[in-house]
């Protein structure tokens, strides 16, 4: 062959490869609204290029026991530190960043996250990800453990990863995100104040502060009630009555709010993108940079009892 049609070959070959790779990845990036997947759409796309999965159960050993191939593990934890004392702070965007380099993502990269079943560890680093503008994400509808429960490919093999430039500075959505004079400022006309802890916590029967409670005006209901014992959504016609029972409707903006923001994530999503709420946020300082603030009033009633 000679070199003027070995060039031509490889050209239409290349091309061939960056045409079939470019239509697997937009297929893939087809998600529902909800950002929920199937494990159906997951297994269909394990070699779709541009996925990166990300494992994010709570134990690293589980992870080396085996999981869904080519899962790179991610401790929640380190998505978190101090900021101005206050613990438990979402880290900075460009520590965000670079951790998302290192995992061999960028801003086309379609990121799909997965726990033991549907728990705020995944949540919140989507939420984390809304924050910087990174939309391109999903969580794996049923966990680990229905993956596994179901046959399917797991590994203990680790991901060959190399850290890649994100492609962009990363751009912040303040619109996700609460400050504490944001919580302390907010018009109860205009926006809903809801924390997500457990009764107990709420009631300020149960907690590990300096003061228990919950900061006066907000709404208490427990993240997880809008679950049933598996991890699945309960009834959504149930949930939006619960939710009009206390007050909250799409009309209004809502500020959510827990600990420290992981259990506030889950109930992001599911208000944000399974019931379609247009404006909420998470204040990730939380009850935990509240109380700090001796000035700051906190209140020990009951939350109004839902189905």
């Amino acid at each position: 062959m000679n070199p003027a049609k070995r060039l031509l070959v490889v050209f239409l070959i290349t091309a061939i490869l960056l045409i079939t790779g470019s239509v697997g990845l937009v297929k893939a990036q087809k998600l529902p609204e909800s950002h929920l997947v199937s494990a159906d759409w997951l297994q269909a796309n394990l070699e779709t290029p541009g996925i990166r999965i990300i494992d994010m159960r709570a134990d690293i050993r589980d992870y080396w026991s085996g999981h869904i191939p080519p899962a790179v593990y991610l401790d929640e934890t380190a998505l978190r530190w101090p900021q101005a004392g206050i613990p438990g702070k979402l880290i900075p965007v460009e520590v965000l960043g670079r951790l998302l380099e290192e995992m061999s993502i960028d801003q086309n990269t379609l990121i799909v996250i997965y726990t033991e079943i549907n728990n705020y560890r995944a949540t919140y680093l989507a939420w984390a990800l809304d924050y910087v503008k990174h939309n391109k994400w999903a969580i794996l509808a049923g966990g680990f453990n229905r993956w596994k429960s179901e046959g399917r490919p797991i590994s203990r093999d680790f991901p060959a990863l190399k850290r890649i430039p994100y492609g962009r500075k990363l751009e912040v959505n303040s619109e996700v995100r609460a400050s504490l004079d944001q919580v302390k400022n907010r018009r109860p006309e205009e926006t809903v104040l809801l924390d997500v802890r457990p009764p107990e916590m709420y009631a300020g029967e149960r907690g590990n502060w300096k003061r228990n409670g919950h900061i006066p005006g907000a709404i208490g209901l427990f993240w997880a009630s809008f679950l049933t014992e598996d991890g699945n959504w309960k009834n959504l016609d149930l949930i939006q009555n619960n939710l009009k029972a206390l007050g909250l409707n799409p009309d209004k903006a809502v500020i959510l709010y827990c600990g420290q923001g992981l259990m506030s994530s889950h109930t992001y999503l599911t208000l944000k993108y399974i019931l379609k709420f247009p404006r909420v946020a998470i204040f990730d300082g939380g009850f935990n940079e509240w109380t700090d603030h001796d000035d700051l009033p906190v209140e020990t009633s009951k939350p109004k009892e839902v189905k």
